[in-house]
């Protein structure tokens, strides 16, 4: 049985079977536990900063005059004596009935009762239980994480009073059987308030959706919420189905979740693809923003919350609104101050990378104050930043260029086992779809390469017995070509480092030298800041032989085959990637070829 009772501490936000739940009611915290031991049981009630305690005994169990504690366990009674003790409760049996559709108490009895004793660890999700009330109308149990269970989103507050002819569950507000008459959509359409949300429906063709069996909970805004939208986005509802439909979805979730599931914050899933945030304020519900106003309007097939506002999707926001709620701030602000808002805002179907607030703080001063001052510097950067198409991470694969607005440069893709990288950025929020395109939030900002890989090393002197074995070895022009490539480049010093037998072996032949200098190229592009951190990565080389990429302890010294070190990583260049490393690698198959014979 199901007995209601209003006079327990405003209980709307009680959570049983939990250590310790807060509750914000005017900036104090009301919390509620079960303490259990061997030989005693007792409910503690607490307020902070306030502090009072007030012990009141678990069903079941009763004081003695002296001592702590309720040790004595009572004979449970008949369920109608029992109610007697309950707040709200009434022993009334009665099966009178007055007029179709109007009750008095006894009928009203009826529908908290139910056959059978169902207690509250078996209570489960959606499970929908016959009343007494004429053997014809159930009632919804709901089921949430932390153990709260809600009978038609009446909490149960006070459950397993244990009776000799059954169990009484005290719940924290009357239910009656008119409270789910019709389906969600019947629920919308008739009432006045959602006149606007409805069209919104119909334009979505979701009406009959809404009034099938599946379950869902509604976040409806009423019509003063849809007054106060931007009159861009009232015409695109009016004008443009899809919009209508992703707004309209956004506002729906699967399943049932009442106002009393909201103990801790959730994150519901919608219909849409996004996720909405359901939590408990100390002034109410909200979901993100919105507050809801009204909560708990059953139907059938579910349940209505209104909300104050219309909830939009990143899909029907153009980029800069977007990037305006990410960690991208500073972003926005580059381009309002060089008068970009229009040029980013006006672009169609197109990709962000855009960095976040952490990789501008990490710029050089000079470079930072070159953006905040020359326009056409910011300018240059949102367009390398910027590729034509909408390209989610499901449409980039490995070795991939994508063209940017800043012809003719491309930017790199590179596929790793724990992410995505662009050119040497790491993708840290990806797939952020807008009305006019898709926003990717990188951690760093990509600066154009404007040397090709033979460039690279002409301007490095450190490199330049590299550079001269390249030209000696006929491999100038997979250098200056537009074929990407990765470079593990020794230094001068590490040529110095090689046996006389290995300079005469490799050195002394263009043969032995293209092979050597094989060893150290990859096909393709292999950029460090991808790889894990605490495993080996394993790419062969043009040569043949294979290359064993590992980061020591400290996560930021980088191994080639153990024994060399990369000296300076991850340097871009219009066909590749150059690292700087402080040994030459051994050619172990070399060895059995006959370097001499041309």
């Amino acid at each position: 049985m199901f007995s209601s009772s209003d006079a327990i501490l405003e209980l709307e936000k009680f959570q049983w079977w939990v250590e310790e739940i807060k509750h914000f009611k005017n900036k104090k915290y009301l919390g509620f536990s079960y303490l259990s031991g061997q030989s005693t049981r007792q409910c503690r009630i607490w307020s902070s900063p306030s502090r009072f305690i007030r012990y009141t005994c678990c069903s079941g169990y009763s004081r003695e005059e002296t001592g702590k504690g309720c040790p004595i366990s009572k004979y449970p009674s008949e369920l109608s004596k029992s109610l007697g003790g309950v707040p709200g409760g009434s022993g009334s049996v009665d099966r009178e009935r007055l007029h179709p559709w109007t009750f008095n108490a006894p009928s009203l009895v009826h529908y908290h009762v139910v056959k059978g004793r169902h207690s509250y660890s078996k209570f489960r999700k959606n499970q929908e239980i016959p009343t007494l009330y004429y053997g014809t109308k159930d009632v919804r149990i709901n089921k949430y994480a932390y153990g709260v269970v809600t009978v038609n989103c009446a909490r149960i507050i006070m459950p397993d009073q244990p009776a000799s002819n059954g169990i009484i569950h005290v719940i924290d507000r009357m239910i009656k059987p008119l409270d789910s008459i019709g389906d969600l959509a019947e629920i919308l359409l008739k009432h006045d308030r959602f006149t606007k949300f409805s069209q919104l429906l119909y334009k979505a063709n979701l009406v009959k959706m809404l009034q099938g069996d599946r379950h869902f909970t509604i976040f409806a805004p009423n019509d003063a919420a849809f007054n106060r939208l931007p009159k861009i986005i009232k015409e695109k509802i009016l004008t443009e189905r899809k919009v209508a439909e992703a707004i309209a979805k956004y506002h729906i979730v699967k399943g049932v979740h009442c106002g009393a599931s909201t103990i801790m914050t959730w994150g519901l899933n919608t219909l849409h693809s996004g996720s909405l945030t359901f939590r408990c304020k100390y002034n109410g519900n909200y979901v993100n923003e919105a507050k809801l106003l009204t909560e708990d309007i059953m139907a059938g097939n579910g349940v209505v919350h209104v909300i104050d506002k219309v909830l939009l999707p990143d899909s029907v926001k153009n980029m800069l609104e977007i990037a305006e709620t990410y960690d991208t701030k500073i972003f926005v602000e580059l381009a309002r101050n060089a008068g970009l808002i229009d040029k980013i805002q006006t672009k169609k179907d197109v990709s962000i990378f855009m960095p976040n607030d952490a990789a501008f703080e990490a710029l050089p001063p000079d470079y930072m104050a070159s953006l905040r001052e020359q326009p056409g510097i910011v300018d240059q950067m949102i367009d390398y930043h910027t590729v034509l198409g909408r390209f989610t991470t499901d449409k980039l694969r490995g070795n991939q260029l994508l063209d940017t607005e800043l012809k003719p440069t491309k930017l790199k893709v590179s596929v790793f086992i724990n992410g995505l990288t662009i050119d040497d950025a790491h993708l840290v929020t990806p797939d952020i779809e807008s009305s006019n395109g898709v926003l990717h939030v990188i951690d760093k900002v990509l600066v154009p390469p404007g040397l090709n890989m033979l460039e690279l090393l002409n301007v490095d002197q450190e490199l330049s017995i590299f550079k001269e074995y390249v030209k000696k070895a006929g491999l100038t022009e997979k250098f200056t070509g537009e074929e990407q490539i990765t470079v593990f480049a020794p230094s001068n010093e590490a040529f110095k480092k090689m046996s006389d037998y290995q300079k005469k072996f490799f050195l002394e032949s263009e043969r032995g030298i293209k092979m050597l200098l094989e060893r150290h190229m990859v096909n393709g592009i292999v950029v460090s800041i991808g790889m894990s951190k605490d495993a080996i990565f394993t790419i062969p080389s043009i040569q043949s032989d294979s290359l064993n990429l590992t980061f020591d302890s400290d996560e930021t010294t980088l191994r080639i085959n153990k024994l060399s070190e990369g000296v300076t990583l991850d340097m871009l260049a219009t066909n590749g990637i150059l690292i700087k490393i402080d040994r030459v690698l051994v050619c172990e198959s070399c060895k059995q070829v006959d370097i001499k014979k041309e």
